[in-house]
């Protein structure tokens, strides 16, 4: 197929209007789909091009009906033609090749209902909040750390690295990597049908948050290409989150990665009998070949010195470790993190508990300190690495769970079958825990509060926080809309360290709670 879409969909307040390029023959008796990010179809309808056309061969068609009635996330849009779809069915033909293109959805039109009858029961309601238009953040963020699942990674990967003659050639761990970098760094159409980002941006189309920074530096913006401030970060300004590296460093993830790397090299990584013995690799599969690669590219990879102490800088976190320098070695380390953050998830709970009683209404004026202290603490470690060393440590810690999700490392380790992982690579990891001694925590609960911290954290760093303006009603719409989210990195916190952040607000090193379950573990044993 020939057809194309193009990137950027017309959008306004009446129509998504969405263009083709072809031929005039291309262009008769097309269909197209609206599915989400799993894949499942959720509208379908015969294209209806509109008048007018760009330029010659370009043609325009209008989607905004099936949007509508759709929630804030990432879709993809997909063009069959009249041969590829069977209308009888609405559904495409098996193996049908569509033009397609993923969108981001912030806000759409809201469909039209029919008023309810009048209330016949007398009943309390909860408080309602002021609308802020800095709700509209929360949507951004959820679907811009969503792109970044692990299932989409490998979707896009795969095709790109598992191409037939190129799996065992020289370029094949070069070809994971790019396209590793290519994955994080790809900027999906934003549907904001409404204007609702664009009402929270300033006039030149910045978040608050960074305007008020800019505005203290006007000579960075005259137009030097040499020393001003980058227009594009300044756009587009969501970089992934280290707390996310961090959690899934204390989950085991890389530490896997060592062990079996020193197996293949043939390298005993302790005293006694090597439980990974039996680690064949068979030389005709491409496991062998990247793994080679893999051990090869080492002296390019972060050490773990210096992601500990990026660790530190940002978020005042420990590792602990017999590579590990002690804090002493660390110019600055960010030791009101923890209990600012904690503070926040406590003072969270509070107000859930006050907001579930009808006959109050919460007062979220504590949580917006929380919020303003946090979000203090996040920006005086955003300076030196920031960005950077969080995206190359992002990159590595996803190339090691493609590798780990590869059949020839499900076939060495085994697993428990019967546990529901939520992606491939993990049982791996805790089959690897289980072979080694190490903790017994799964996997599954520092990856809640990786992906979990990670979302928390880019709300907090990029909203406007510490403005004079910003009430309680931007505080309660905040918490109202993360629950879920605060609720779930609670949780799986009280199940890797034992602590309840619901009970009491503790700002003990996790590393060093980690550490006392581990000894508690191996005394039981």
């Amino acid at each position: 197929m020939t057809i194309k879409i193009e990137e950027q969909f017309e959008v306004s307040p009446n129509a998504v209007l969405v263009r083709l390029t072809g031929t005039a023959d291309e262009l008769k008796n097309l269909f197209y789909t609206v599915t989400d990010g799993t894949g499942r179809q959720l509208a379908w309808s015969a294209v209806c091009f509109v008048k007018g056309t760009d330029k010659e061969g370009t043609y325009k068609f209008d989607v905004s009906d099936d949007l509508a009635p759709l929630a804030p996330g990432n879709y993809e849009l997909r063009v069959f033609t009249a041969d590829q779809f069977d209308q009888s069915k609405g559904r495409p033909q098996p193996n049908a090749t569509p033009a397609a293109i993923p969108f981001q959805l912030v806000s759409g039109e809201p469909p039209q209902t029919t008023p309810p009858p009048p209330p016949r029961t007398v009943q309390l309601a909860r408080a309602a909040a002021t609308p802020t238009s800095d709700e509209v953040l929360s949507s951004v963020i959820l679907a811009e750390t969503g792109a970044r699942r692990f299932n989409l990674y490998r979707a896009y990967v795969d095709p790109r690295v598992c191409m037939q003659g190129e799996r065992f050639g020289p370029n094949a761990y070069e070809n994971l990597v790019k396209a590793t970098e290519d994955f994080l760094s790809l900027q999906v159409p934003v549907v904001d049908q409404r204007g609702l980002l664009a009402a929270y941006r300033t006039e030149d189309g910045r978040l608050p948050y960074l305007d008020q920074v800019v505005q203290r530096f006007p000579d960075a913006l005259s137009g030097d290409p040499c020393s001003d401030i980058d227009p594009t970060i300044l756009q587009e300004p969501f970089p992934v989150e280290l707390i996310w590296s961090y959690w899934q460093e204390e989950g085991g993830l890389v530490q896997t990665l060592n062990h079996i790397l020193a197996r293949f090299q043939n390298r005993r990584p302790g005293p006694g009998l090597d439980p990974l013995a039996r680690f064949d690799l068979n030389p005709l599969r491409p496991l062998r070949h990247l793994l080679w690669s893999w051990a090869e590219d080492e002296v390019h990879r972060l050490t773990v010195r210096r992601r500990a102490a990026e660790y530190e800088y940002e978020y005042g976190l420990a590792l602990i470790g017999r590579v590990v320098p002690g804090t002493g070695r660390y110019v600055e380390r960010r030791t009101r993190f923890l209990e600012a953050f904690h503070t926040l998830l406590h003072e969270a709970h509070v107000f859930f508990a006050l907001d579930d009683d009808m006959t109050v209404n919460a007062d979220a004026f504590p949580v917006l300190n929380a919020l303003r202290d946090t979000h203090l603490v996040l920006a005086e470690g955003a300076h030196n690495q920031f960005g950077d060393l969080p995206t190359d440590a992002r990159i590595q810690m996803l190339v090691e769970q493609w590798l780990l999700a590869q059949p020839e490392m499900r076939d060495f380790l085994g697993g428990r079958p019967m546990v529901p992982y939520e992606e491939p690579w993990m049982d791996r990891v805790d089959s690897m825990k289980s072979i080694q001694g190490w903790s017994s925590t799964s996997i599954t609960h520092f990856h809640e509060l990786a992906v979990r911290g990670e979302q928390l954290l880019l709300s907090i760093r990029y909203g406007n926080w510490n403005s004079t303006t910003v009430t309680g009603d931007s505080a309660k719409n905040w918490v109202r809309a993360w629950r879920n989210q605060i609720q779930r990195y609670v949780h799986a916190y009280r199940a890797v360290t034992g602590v309840d952040l619901v009970a009491e607000i503790d700002a003990t090193m996790p590393a060093d709670l980690l550490a006392r379950r581990s000894a508690d573990q191996r005394r039981r044993a």
